[in-house]
């Protein structure tokens, strides 16, 4: 009898989701004999949110930034944290905001943390972990005030940073024409002057402060060269 070759963890996990999703049925979770090694798992969630989870503004790259951000943050407050559950966190916490994972009436961050349970535990992630990194990804909105968790403040900043820089010109201007706040140019610009003002008075940490303070001259120099040069923004 020839055996068949094994599917990686990787790999089964891809076809699993795959099929689920072109169902529109909801994910069944599975659970693995034994939890498969770090580096398994998180290959697992990111090959998730690389399939399912492509955004311009709130896809896997504004993740993976999320995810650094926080670390850098943390490091410099002279935080601990468990890195698992800010992994898994960082790459689901905008899911619920997308299709097909989006319920009407339902906030994003808690859709995301809803539909966490049965990602994690397909990906063979450590499921004991699975409550803190749901919590991290259920308090991390801006418009929401900021989690009593350490961790959980500090991934609320890094998002918020997110929304500020050079990287928030770039999202703000890929979502024109086709998503809120940006059905148009102007209204692009306008939501990035908005959050130029807000944004950095949402700030928790110091780390987090004196990042927002590079990251609003950043948005002011592109804001007044483009006001420059489109007569005060009258010809865009």
């Amino acid at each position: 009898m020839v055996k068949r070759p094994r599917r990686s963890a990787a790999a089964s996990f891809a076809v699993v989701l795959a099929c689920a999703v072109a169902a529109s049925a909801p994910i069944v979770a599975r659970s693995y004999g034994n939890h498969p090694s770090r580096a398994d798992w998180r290959t697992n969630i990111r090959t998730f949110a690389e399939t399912h989870l492509q955004h311009t503004a709130w896809g896997p790259a504004h993740a993976v930034r999320d995810y650094e951000l926080t670390r850098k943050l943390a490091a410099a407050e002279g935080v601990t944290f468990d890195d698992d559950a800010l992994y898994a966190a960082a790459y689901l916490h905008d899911m619920g905001g997308l299709p097909p994972y989006a319920k009407p009436g339902v906030d994003h961050g808690d859709r995301s943390a809803q539909l966490a349970d049965s990602i994690l535990r397909e990906a063979g992630f450590p499921m004991e972990k699975a409550p803190l990194a749901k919590e991290i990804m259920s308090h991390h909105q801006y418009y929401r005030p900021a989690d009593t968790l350490a961790i959980a403040k500090l991934f609320r900043d890094a998002d918020i940073l997110d929304f500020m820089g050079a990287i928030d010109v770039v999202r703000i201007v890929s979502l024109t024409t086709r998503e809120r706040p940006a059905m148009d140019l102007p209204h692009a610009i306008q939501a990035l002057r908005q959050q130029m003002d807000q944004m950095p008075t949402l700030l928790q940490s110091d780390a987090a402060k004196r990042e927002g303070v590079k990251r609003t001259a950043e948005m002011k120099g592109f804001l007044d060269a483009l006001a420059a040069e489109t007569d005060s923004l009258r010809i865009l």
